[in-house]
């Protein structure tokens, strides 16, 4: 399976997805003008993802902001995360925020009792 790697550009956060390694990298703002679209190629790579996941999955989010349309997509990568752990394949989310971002890190939290992950909070 290839890697995906999607750019960061004004609006939109740099994607870096490796299923070799188990990977998954999401940095930076989100507020695209579509995000269903701008996300489409995550989730279904991440459909694939779930076929035949690494040993262990590490994924990095360090989001500076994202809209309530990012949002929602973020949900659906961790209920496919989700379904890994179910697999038995072992999750760890690592949530950067910066230190004095309250409401990022509270999203995190949130994540984090909505789906029990292994969550390591990580201020900057």
């Amino acid at each position: 399976m290839e890697p995906l790697k999607i750019p960061s550009a004004i609006n939109s956060m740099e994607i870096s997805l490796n299923a070799e390694t188990g990977k998954l990298s999401f940095t930076g703002r989100s507020y695209p003008e579509n995000s269903i679209l701008f996300f489409k190629p995550v989730i279904e790579w991440m459909e694939q993802y779930i076929t035949a996941p690494a040993g262990k999955t590490e994924c990095s989010f360090t989001i500076e902001y994202f809209n309530s349309a990012s949002r929602k997509c973020i949900i659906n990568i961790f209920r496919i995360l989700s379904s890994i752990h179910k697999k038995g394949h072992p999750i760890t989310i690592i949530w950067n925020f910066e230190s004095d971002d309250e409401s990022i890190k509270e999203i995190g939290e949130e994540y984090k009792n909505l789906f029990g992950f292994d969550f390591q909070f990580n201020p900057y």
